[in-house]
């Protein structure tokens, strides 16, 4: 098959492009650079105008499979750049869906949705013990069927872009899918402060560099590990072309029990691999989720889709690569 892949060179993009390419698939490779590296092969677009994406459309009529991953993709900068924020998530995937009906209506178009389509969830009743705050009424996590209640410029942004990726397929027969997405990591994840909680907090560890963080540390993520979430992907991408998937989104997380707060993953850091974290506390952000844990039966049961791999297996993988990536930085530096 013959992919094109927005925003390739970011953490998402990078793994999935590796993966297809040992696998002997065709990628159209593309992204602005504004926060991914340059990479040999990936063609420059910003999906924010029209005409530059209709031109690649144009150019690769062939393609089969479009993994839509291009977006601003932090709550923080969404606040700080909010009109950047909208022409990148919810009308660059306009733009990225009009090219599609227009020039690759064949295609699967498969986006990167985020949990935060949901809000700030502050109307769930929560728990708290000494390390994290709880969902009582939702042991097994959160499913689709929770309403979507936009809260912040993020949040905005990528739930207009949901919609419209669900609603071309219904109006259009467009054959889309959206992955509402928790929080991914893996090794060689570049985060920062405002984006990839767990790679940010690893480097602090690694580093030993002094950090703030939002709100008490007891908000819970489930953690989805990069392997996991390709594999996600080439499973939609392979469903047939009559499949009742389409138009359809799915929570993709790992479940109450790949689940973290930051407290737990600094003890975690701390336990298993020697890393002392040195924080101070501050408020909690804007439009910022307690918890947040996905339940993923859905694709459990329509995709065949579960994660398989251990949090501590990623966390390992993750904190060996960040070693070598940081300390090494770090030894530079002072030499």
């Amino acid at each position: 098959m013959t992919w094109l892949l927005t925003g390739a060179a970011g953490f998402i993009g990078t793994h999935l492009s590796r993966r297809l390419t040992e696998a002997g698939e065709t990628c159209i490779l593309t992204d602005n650079f504004r926060r991914g590296q340059r990479r040999p092969g990936v063609h420059f677009l910003d999906v924010r105008y029209q005409s530059d994406v209709d031109a690649m459309f144009a150019e690769n009529p062939d393609i089969d499979v479009i993994a839509h991953l291009a977006g601003q993709v932090s709550l923080v900068s969404s606040i700080a750049e909010p009109r950047y924020d909208f022409e990148t998530n919810a009308l660059g995937t306009f733009n990225v869906l009009e090219a599609a009906r227009r020039f690759t209506p064949h295609a699967r178009l498969i986006f990167s949705s985020t949990n935060k389509v949901y809000g700030d969830l502050n109307d769930l009743t929560y728990g708290e013990t000494a390390t994290r705050y709880t969902m009582p009424d939702y042991p097994g996590g959160l499913t689709e069927a929770l309403r979507l209640e936009l809260h912040g410029g993020y949040s905005c942004s990528k739930g207009a872009a949901d919609q419209y990726v669900r609603d071309y397929c219904r109006v259009y027969g467009l054959k889309t899918v959206c992955l509402r997405q928790s929080s991914i990591y893996g090794g060689k994840q570049q985060a920062t402060e405002d984006q990839g909680w767990v790679a940010w907090f690893v480097r602090m560890g690694v580093q030993g560099s002094a950090f703030r963080i939002s709100g008490t540390g007891k908000q819970v993520r489930d953690l989805v590990h990069i392997d996991d979430l390709c594999d996600c992907i080439a499973r939609v991408a392979a469903l047939p072309e009559n499949s009742p998937v389409w138009g359809e989104a799915f929570n993709i997380g790992g479940g109450p029990g790949r689940s973290l707060s930051l407290l737990e993953l600094f003890e975690t850091l701390r336990r298993d691999f020697g890393l002392v974290l040195n924080y101070t506390a501050g408020p909690p952000r804007t439009g910022d989720q307690k918890v947040f844990i996905a339940d993923s039966q859905k694709a459990r049961s329509l995709l065949g889709w579960t994660p398989g791999v251990d949090t501590s297996c990623g966390l390992s993988e993750m904190v060996a690569w960040s070693r070598t990536r940081w300390q090494v930085n770090e030894l530079a530096k002072a030499v």
